[in-house]
């Protein structure tokens, strides 16, 4: 038998126990990792959604003040109201 350091006799991984941590170890990063990108696309999916509806609201008024629906008062209020 070889007595050298890493070997046991069971092919163990780093050195240690039968060689079963390593391949979970592994595994348990690539979760980790796909969790990660999963909840960063997520979170940036839905600013961009937020962005598409603030954009719309003001489009959708900056149409009627054009259509003359509204003064430019009530424009410049609303906008005021939208954060714009």
């Amino acid at each position: 038998m070889m007595y050298a350091r890493g070997f046991d006799g069971f092919g163990g991984c780093f050195g240690y126990g039968t060689g079963l941590v390593g391949p979970w170890i592994i595994m348990g990063i690539g979760v980790l990792l796909l969790a990660a990108v999963t909840i960063a696309a997520m979170v940036l999916f839905k600013k961009a959604s937020h962005k598409k509806m603030d954009e719309g609201a003001l489009d959708i008024l900056k149409l009627r003040y054009a259509k003359g629906e509204m003064s430019e008062e009530e424009y410049l209020r609303m906008k005021k109201v939208l954060g714009k």
